[in-house]
C-alpha cells in the first residue's frame, strides 16, 4: 500500500533557547502554528564517504562512511494571516505583538522588524499517512518569498535549514494540530508603491534571503556546529504596465527628470499592502498586510514592447 500525502503535516514554533525542542501541538496558549502546505518538506543531506584507491588494493570500492548531516527543505503554500507571523519573524528576526478587544472581536498586531541574529524554530513534519513523524530541532528559515499574479492567489515559500532530527516520534493529534484556516489573499487586494506612488503592477515577486552559512562541520560531531546569518537580500521584482517614462529615467539614469545617464541612484520607499476580503471575527477589521522597505533603488531595467 501507499500513503496518502494530503494526510501528512507540518507544524512551527519559535523557540526560546538553542538546543531546546518547543512542541508545536503543545496545548492552547501554548501551540505553535500548523500551516497546509502545497509541496515541500525538510530532508536530510548528508555525503557517502568513500575512499580513493589504494596501491595493493583492487577494483572494488573496500568500504564506505556516512559523513556530517544536516537537514534542508522547501515548503510552498498558500500564506494565511494567522501562521505568516511565525513565518516572518523566522526570516527577519523580532516581533512586537499586540492585541485589542476578547473573543471574536480580538484583533492582533504583529510589528516584525530584521535583526542581525534570526531566532531558531522547532518543526513537527509528517509525512503522509504514517510513514513518518519527523521532530526538528535549531531550524532557521535560509529564505522566504512571496508572490502573487493580477488574476491569482498570494503564494508563499520558505527555505529551511534544521541542525538536528529525530524520527519515530508520535504525531500531533489532530484536535491539538492548530491548522491556520483564516481566509486567504488574492491579487486584486494587493498593491505596491515605489515612492509614495502607485505602480501598475501586473504581478510580484518579493524575496528574503538570509544566505545561512550551512557548511559549519566540526571534527569530533556528526551535526552542524551553528547555522551562521551572512548578508541579508531583500528584493521586489515587479512586472508593471507602464504609463510613463518616470521608473525607466530614474531606474537607468538615477532621477526621473535626467535626460541623459548620472552616476547616482535615487532611492525610494517601497511599500506592498495586502488585505482579505473577509473581517476578523464580528470586526469590521480585514486582515491585513504592509511590507515597507524604506530605502529602495530600483535596478535599471529595459522595457519589452
Amino acid at each position: 500500500m501507499g500513503f496518502t500525502a494530503q494526510s501528512g503535516f507540518v507544524g512551527f514554533k519559535t523557540q526560546t533557547a538553542q538546543g531546546t525542542y518547543l512542541d508545536p501541538g503543545a496545548v492552547s496558549p501554548n501551540q505553535g502554528v500548523f500551516v497546509r502546505t502545497r509541496t515541500g518538506n525538510l530532508g536530510i543531506q548528508r555525503d557517502l564517504l568513500i575512499p580513493d584507491a589504494e596501491i595493493g588494493g583492487n577494483r572494488d570500492v573496500s568500504t564506505a562512511e556516512l559523513g556530517p548531516v544536516s537537514f534542508v527543505g522547501q515548503y510552498s503554500f498558500y500564506p494565511r494571516m494567522d501562521s505568516l507571523p511565525t513565518l516572518l519573524q523566522a526570516a527577519l528576526g523580532v516581533s512586537v505583538d499586540t492585541a485589542v478587544g476578547t473573543g471574536t472581536t480580538l484583533v492582533g498586531t504583529h510589528t516584525i522588524n530584521t535583526t542581525d541574529t534570526l531566532p531558531w524554530l522547532s518543526v513537527e513534519e509528517q509525512i503522509g499517512n504514517g510513514l513518518e513523524v519527523y521532530n526538528y530541532t535549531d531550524t532557521k528559515v535560509n529564505a522566504f518569498g512571496l508572490s502573487v499574479v493580477a488574476k491569482g492567489y498570494l503564494e508563499g515559500t520558505a527555505d529551511l535549514v534544521a541542525i538536528r532530527q529525530t524520527a519515530g516520534n508520535t504525531g500531533t493529534i489532530l484536535a491539538n494540530r492548530g491548522f491556520d484556516t483564516s481566509p486567504q489573499l488574492v491579487g486584486t487586494n494587493v498593491s505596491v508603491t515605489f515612492g509614495g506612488v502607485t505602480l501598475p503592477a501586473l504581478e510580484l515577486k518579493f524575496d528574503i534571503k538570509n544566505n545561512l552559512e550551512v557548511s559549519d562541520e566540526r571534527l569530533g560531531s556528526l551535526y552542524l556546529g551553528s547555522v551562521t546569518e551572512k548578508r541579508r537580500e531583500i528584493t521586489c521584482t515587479f512586472k508593471i504596465r507602464p504609463t510613463s517614462n518616470t521608473l525607466l529615467r530614474q531606474a537607468g539614469y538615477g532621477t526621473s527628470a535626467a535626460t541623459a545617464p548620472g552616476g547616482s541612484p535615487t532611492p525610494g520607499a517601497v511599500v506592498i499592502a495586502m488585505n482579505t476580503w473577509e473581517v476578523i471575527g464580528t470586526t469590521v477589521t480585514t486582515y491585513s498586510l504592509t511590507i515597507t522597505a524604506p530605502v529602495a533603488i530600483i535596478k535599471p531595467h529595459k522595457v519589452s514592447p
